[in-house]
């Protein structure tokens, strides 16, 4: 996984609580440089007094400020220095007051900056000492004790930054992870928000078509023929029974109570549910052959599902927009899969066809488990709903060959 990380800033971003550590930093230095310039003493130099306390009021009011302009504290405490080991004075070594600013620029991402400024300040500061005091013991303690301390704040000023760069990429990938589990369970309330409103649509279409189609046939034949009248209702009410068992499955799973079928309840629609399906169709004055072909075998849940609902739906459709007398339903059982063909006598379709939900349900339901479709007018009339479908479900698979009319919607 790649994360960026934001560029250093020249600035330390500020905490929760950086102003209050700013002022107990900035009254310590002051008020450690004053009492350590009081204290020095040169045999050719007058007692600072009041310059003391200036020194160490301007160090510390600058040290304030750090944060916000590292550079220009780092450039005003060295001028300051500079300018106070100018007069007669005890004079004040330059590194030990550049400590913070220079802790300062190294935690700001400018190490090399912050390195070479330390290094010039400690050259001047071992040169002065050498030639006002050179002994050699004397000069290799102070040059040796200052080093390891400009050394100590530059490398606790990388460490610090290390740290915090850390803390940001954790941060920064803990958001990105969480990012990913929220659009991952988005997507998947999605997809099975689409699965429930394709079952719904796919029961609910063929029941209302199934039940007006007998509606009108039972009306039809009311005073002519009323046993077949009577038959005819009795096939609209058991067909609404079935469907109306189907739709309260559903909704016990939606509600979250036991997920288990009853007993009572049909197994989920698929491949051997076929010849009852065909069955229906006839029924509903539609004659409807089923034929089959190769060697059949087990299949995916999801595939045999989907083969039963592009049947299903495509002899709704039949039966409601046709105007046919008989439909071909041809499934072919191949090496690669399994190839639907769904086909009627009707007059086909107009030369402009627009998806509806159903067809729109057929094309999701068939390209998300890895296959495509083809659907528009047959070249020997009627039309013609012609899908092809893998063994197994190939999960998360973007196939998409929906043909509408002869033209890809893809």
């Amino acid at each position: 996984m790649t994360v960026f990380v934001p560029a250093p800033q020249a600035v330390e971003q500020p905490g929760r609580f950086s102003w209050l550590v700013d002022l107990l930093v900035a009254g310590a230095v002051g008020a450690a440089m004053t009492v350590f310039t009081l204290v020095a003493s040169e045999p050719t130099s007058r007692s600072a007094g009041l310059a003391a306390y200036a020194l160490g009021v301007a160090l510390g009011a600058m040290l304030v400020f750090r944060r916000r302009w590292p550079m220009g504290v780092l450039v005003g405490s060295l001028l300051a220095v500079l300018a106070y080991n100018l007069t007669d004075f005890p004079s004040v070594s330059p590194v030990w007051p550049l400590l913070v600013p220079l802790y300062t620029i190294a935690r700001a991402g400018r190490l090399l900056a912050a390195s070479l400024v330390g290094g010039a300040m400690l050259l001047i500061s071992v040169g002065w000492f050498a030639w006002s005091r050179p002994q050699p013991l004397e000069l290799l303690d102070g040059a040796l004790r200052e080093s390891v301390l400009l050394a100590l704040a530059l490398a606790l000023a990388t460490a610090t930054r290390h740290r915090e760069m850390w803390g940001r990429e954790l941060r920064a990938r803990l958001r990105m992870e969480q990012d990913q589990r929220d659009r991952e369970l988005s997507r998947r309330l999605v997809e099975e928000r689409l699965r429930i409103a394709h079952e719904l649509h796919d029961v609910t279409a063929h029941t209302l078509a199934v039940v007006g189609i007998q509606a009108g046939l039972a009306r039809e034949l009311m005073h002519d023929d009323p046993a077949a009248a009577q038959e005819a209702l009795e096939t609209a009410e058991r067909v609404n029974t079935e469907a109306i068992g189907e739709l309260q499955a559903a909704v016990r799973v939606l509600r979250g109570g036991d997920v288990s079928p009853p007993p009572e309840l049909a197994p989920t629609p698929g491949l051997t549910q076929l010849p009852a399906l065909i069955a229906t169709a006839g029924e509903n004055g539609l004659d409807t052959t089923l034929v089959q072909s190769g060697h059949r075998r087990d299949v995916a849940p999801a595939v045999g599902l989907t083969v039963y609902r592009v049947v299903q739906e495509s002899l709704t459709n039949v039966l409601k927009h046709a105007d046919a007398t008989q439909a071909t339903v041809t499934v072919d059982y191949a090496d690669h899969g399994i190839r639907v063909r769904v086909g009627d006598n009707g007059r086909g379709t107009a030369p402009t066809v627009t998806e509806g939900h159903g067809l729109t349900g057929m094309r999701e339901r068939v390209t998300s488990i890895g296959g495509s479709i083809t659907v528009g007018p047959d070249e020997d009339g009627g039309f013609m709903v012609d899908a092809r479908l893998p063994w197994t479900y190939a999960l998360g698979s973007q196939l998409d060959g929906l043909v509408v009319g002869g033209r890809s919607a893809g």
